[in-house]
């Protein structure tokens, strides 16, 4: 047993006389006091760490009693208190007070104190652990709150970067839905006038939702060339050459971990009424037409990012007044899915509520896909990033 600093305190009866010798021929350092008071003062200057004390059991100054067993409560010092019915006697379950009947010896009290401040030192270090969690707990609420407010920050920034479509281009009306799985996503699209007769737009995805992701759709919006300007000339790309130079252009970046990107990209002619796409890895655009119906729009494409060299064969569709196009995100194949199915996942579950709505106005169709999107049972939790961009032909 290492050295202890032990106070006896025996203002009366009850110790037996050889006890401070007998605690001193253990190795401990003892002391001895004769005043409450004192042994008070004693313990909470912190100049102990165990101490025995004599209970007058009713005599003496009881005010003086109970103040050092509050401090040593308090400093929850190792204590063993001598009285006459310990039993009767009531303290808090976290004490390191032990009570010894009157007529106990020397090496009995000498055994309750060793023990007694073992399991003060345990507790001590305890108590240090906690502490020391309590203090890890308030940085670690303090980062998160730091970081909160930047996910915030990124958050509005990159909703910055979307397009503000509140009017029609060229007799053309544009709807777009964008919803993140957390502060900041995965997804990107872009709506813009390429010339005075040609009219792009895009969505893109890449892999995963969270701040990497988010950060490569910023590359991907200024790596989207829509056209080729050379001089005082300018020659308006087609959809499948816009994206063999983004593909280019993010297999250069060497991105970590097959860091990879699904992109559809369409280019509509709003005089002819011909729209042309192509797509790499990315869910076919809808066609939704006047007359009722829909169908997907297919060409082949495989992932942006990974190969060099890949290519992205684009299609056309001749288009007419009432029709509409939906490009989205694969984030909707996780949608509107049956509670009682969850174990079972239809990927093709939302394409029924797109029919449903297919015959409605772009106007009234997106809304209640919204609508539906925040009816949805998983709507507080999203699985994944959701996004669209629409377009109807107007008459």
């Amino acid at each position: 047993m290492q050295s202890l600093r032990v106070l006896v305190v025996h203002p009366g009866r009850g110790l037996p006389a050889a006890t401070a010798s007998a605690l001193r021929a253990r190795g401990w350092d003892v002391r001895e006091a004769t005043d409450f008071h004192a042994a008070a003062e004693i313990v909470g200057a912190g100049h102990v760490d165990a101490v025995l004390v004599s209970d007058p059991d009713g005599g003496g100054d009881r005010e003086a009693v109970e103040d050092l067993y509050r401090t040593l409560d308090a400093g929850r010092v190792a204590s063993v208190v001598v009285a006459d019915d310990p039993g009767g006697r009531r303290v808090r379950d976290d004490s390191l007070l032990d009570f010894a009947p009157r007529g106990a010896g020397e090496e009995d009290l000498a055994l309750r104190l060793a023990t007694v401040s073992r399991h003060q030192r345990y507790v001590r270090q305890i108590e240090s652990e906690l502490e020391h969690m309590q203090r890890l707990g308030k940085r670690l609420n303090e980062h998160f709150s730091e970081v909160d407010q930047e996910m915030r920050l990124a958050s509005r920034l990159q909703r910055d970067f979307l397009p503000k479509i509140t009017e029609p281009i060229n007799n053309v009306s544009f709807r777009t839905i964008y919803r993140p799985a957390s502060w900041v996503s995965g997804d990107i699209y872009d709506v813009f006038r390429v010339d005075e007769d040609h009219v792009a737009c895009y969505v893109a995805d890449a892999v995963g939702h969270g701040m990497a992701a988010s950060l490569l759709t910023i590359f991907i919006k200024q790596a989207v060339i829509p056209k080729r300007i050379t001089g005082e000339r300018y020659e308006v790309l087609d959809p499948s050459e816009t994206l063999a130079i983004l593909n280019e252009a993010l297999v250069a970046q060497t991105l970590p971990n097959a860091q990879f990107v699904t992109a559809c990209y369409a280019l509509l002619n709003t005089r002819t009424r011909k729209l042309r796409f192509a797509r790499g890895g990315h869910p076919y655009p809808l066609l939704f037409s006047a007359g009722g119906g829909w169908t997907e729009l297919k060409s082949s494409g495989g992932l942006l990012g990974l190969f060099g060299g890949e290519t992205f064969p684009s299609a056309e569709v001749q288009l007419e007044p009432g029709d509409k196009i939906v490009l989205y995100t694969d984030g909707f194949e996780l949608v509107f899915q049956e509670p009682s199915r969850a174990a079972k996942l239809d990927t093709r579950a939302y394409l029924k509520r797109f029919e449903e709505l297919c015959r409605l106005p772009l106007a009234e169709m997106i809304p209640r896909i919204e609508t539906l999107l925040d009816a949805d049972h998983g709507s507080l939790n999203p699985r994944d990033d959701v996004s669209v961009v629409a377009f109807e032909i107007g008459a």
